[in-house]
């Protein structure tokens, strides 16, 4: 007895390979669409990632560029000075404290101190404390070692006498040829970390080690970022720079790149896992590395919704499609019958023909109103669940705030690149110097100064009277270090002109005697008879709080000085200031000589 195998019809089997493919292809689509929306959300996610570096990183520079000079300035103080001329002396060492307390109080640093030139420390701010610096010997510390070595060091450590963490800056203090010590001042970088943690953040700092310092969560502290060698964590932990042994666990374990951004697992307490995430990395002076987080939970959310959105799509077009072929294969059919009917009652008369020819037309007219509701029918379900994700997209978004938090990170972007181009600008001119001198054109000097406050000077409303002379006039200075003192002179100028209806800025160039004098003055409120005598005083200012840390004139007449010149002040009270800024001259027919002699 045989089996009866029934033959797999041709339409069946098309039909069976269409749909195939059709789930293939939605397949492929939805596949599609979501890897390009991921890596569209990780593209953005990278640009805020970047724009948030740069307002961290421009936060962090300027933290620390408050305290930058304090070292250098701290070592130019005569109760410092005293007390190396005279380091057994009782009175010298308590004036040295007591100036030092006074003056950490007034930067709002964490410690000041002096040590000797075998790291003993003879005087500090918190001399009176529990903790007091005072008699103990530092000199394992880097930031000894380098100043010694090279005039200036900086470190992060977790303090070996308080237990407390901080960053020393240090300067090497000299006499006459001879090294007497050095000058350090500690701040305190928790405040950053509790500021990264209110804006909920994810941020870090690591070393050039690869070593977590800074955290807005505190368990990451102290542990490197990715896995390193156990002998080399031995060997970090060995320095004492933490005060406690690193944690081997790693803080982040990459598993990838994806269009450039590197993914990878977070970890917290115990290394648990935290989720997914990007980081990005804003490398830092020092070998440094400023470190973002980005949780990729939404990215995906968004690009699984957007995916969705988009199968249904071609479900609603793959439908409508088959809808319509299945009514144009109907009326096919009928058109078919309706050809056969006709030629076998082709000799039925006239009149009997135009009635069929009818009645056919009127079911042909049916049959493709039929066929239309329902294509309209089928296709009304998808396109109402489309809808429907795409509302609930848009309340994903808005729950999350996302349009308006991109709309005032493309406004915060714009500012921040004009202050990144301005801070280019201040950086090229106030980059690390040496103090070597030169025979200068004072002309040019003067434009740079002025073009840096250009954009001041026409937001203010400000005129300009500026009288360079049509000679040549060559000082004998550092134009980079007399770029910086004009700058701060005519910035000052400008806050004084702030609220006043005449605000006219005058400079004024010219050699006389054998010295040039650049005379700067303004149309503001003037100075105080009682606030001449202290204005190049170290912290002495008179803006508000927040405004000035009141160390720009005491530095300006610091590197005039260096030049071997003087700033006077002339002021009367609500008409203005005037202030002289005189240096050597050099006479013009020796400014090459000169140049090439001192450079």
């Amino acid at each position: 007895m045989g089996i009866l195998v029934q033959p797999v019809h041709p339409a069946s089997m098309r039909r069976s390979l269409i749909g195939a493919l059709a789930l293939a292809t939605v397949a492929a689509a939805g596949w599609l669409t979501y890897v390009v929306a991921l890596d569209a959300d990780f593209a953005r996610m990278q640009r805020e990632a970047n724009d948030r570096l740069t307002l961290i990183a421009s936060s962090f520079d300027a933290t620390v560029a408050r305290y930058r000079y304090l070292p250098a300035v701290l070592s130019l103080a005569d109760p410092i000075r005293e007390l190396y001329r005279n380091p057994g002396d009782a009175a010298a060492i308590v004036a040295a404290n007591r100036y030092l307390q006074s003056l950490d109080q007034k930067a709002g640093s964490a410690e000041l101190f002096v040590l000797d030139s075998t790291g003993l420390a003879l005087a500090a701010s918190n001399f009176d404390g529990a903790s007091s610096f005072v008699g103990q010997n530092y000199a394992f510390r880097p930031y000894f070692q380098d100043a010694m070595l090279t005039g200036e060091g900086h470190y992060y450590a977790v303090g070996a006498t308080t237990g407390q963490p901080g960053y020393f800056l240090s300067h090497r203090i000299e006499e006459g040829g001879k090294i007497l010590g050095v000058a350090v001042v500690k701040i305190d970088l928790s405040p950053l970390e509790t500021d990264w943690a209110r804006a909920g953040d994810l941020i870090a700092m690591a070393d050039e080690h690869g070593v977590i310092f800074l955290a807005s969560r505190q368990e990451w502290k102290y542990h490197p970022l990715t896995q390193i060698r156990a002998d080399h964590v031995a060997e970090l932990s060995a320095a004492r720079q933490f005060g406690q042994a690193i944690d081997a666990e790693p803080v982040f374990v990459p598993g990838g790149n994806r269009e450039g951004v590197q993914i990878g697992r977070a970890r917290g307490r115990g290394g648990a896992e935290l989720g997914e995430y990007t980081l990005e990395v804003r490398p830092l002076d020092h070998g440094w590395k400023l470190l973002l987080f980005s949780d990729v939970v939404d990215a995906r959310r968004h690009a699984a919704t957007i995916a969705t959105a988009c199968v249904f799509a071609l479900i609603a077009l793959l439908m409508g499609i088959m809808v319509a072929d299945q009514r144009r294969q109907v009326i096919r059919a009928k058109l078919e019958a309706h050809d056969a009917l006709e030629q076998r009652v082709a000799e039925r008369t006239e009149e009997l023909r135009r009635t069929h020819e009818n009645l056919v037309q009127s079911a042909k007219l049916a049959s493709l109103g039929q066929a239309l509701a329902g294509v309209a029918h089928e296709i009304n379900q998808p396109l109402a669940a489309l809808i429907t994700y795409v509302a609930s997209s848009r309340v994903l978004l808005r729950r999350n705030e996302v349009e308006r938090a991109a709309a005032n990170l493309d406004l915060m972007s714009a500012v921040a690149e004009r202050m990144m181009a301005l801070i280019s600008h201040l950086r090229m001119f106030a980059r690390k110097e040496t103090s070597a001198r030169s025979a200068v054109a004072l002309a040019a000097v003067v434009d740079n100064a002025l073009r840096l406050l250009q954009y001041r000077i026409n937001n203010d409303g400000i005129e300009v009277v500026r009288a360079l002379g049509t000679e040549p006039v060559h000082g004998f200075a550092n134009p980079v270090r007399l770029e910086q003192v004009l700058v701060n002179l005519l910035s000052n100028a400008i806050d004084a002109m702030q609220g006043r209806e005449r605000r006219i800025l005058g400079v004024v160039l010219e050699g006389r005697e054998g010295v040039a004098v650049i005379a700067i003055s303004d149309t503001g409120k003037g100075i105080a008879p009682e606030h001449m005598k202290s204005l190049f005083d170290p912290f002495f200012t008179t803006k508000e709080i927040g405004e000035g840390l009141g160390l720009g004139l005491s530095i300006s007449y610091g590197i005039v000085r260096e030049f071997g010149g003087d700033i006077l002040v002339e002021s009367v009270p609500g008409q203005g200031s005037t202030f002289k800024v005189i240096i050597p001259l050099v006479d013009a027919g020796m400014s090459s000589a000169k140049s090439e002699l001192h450079a």
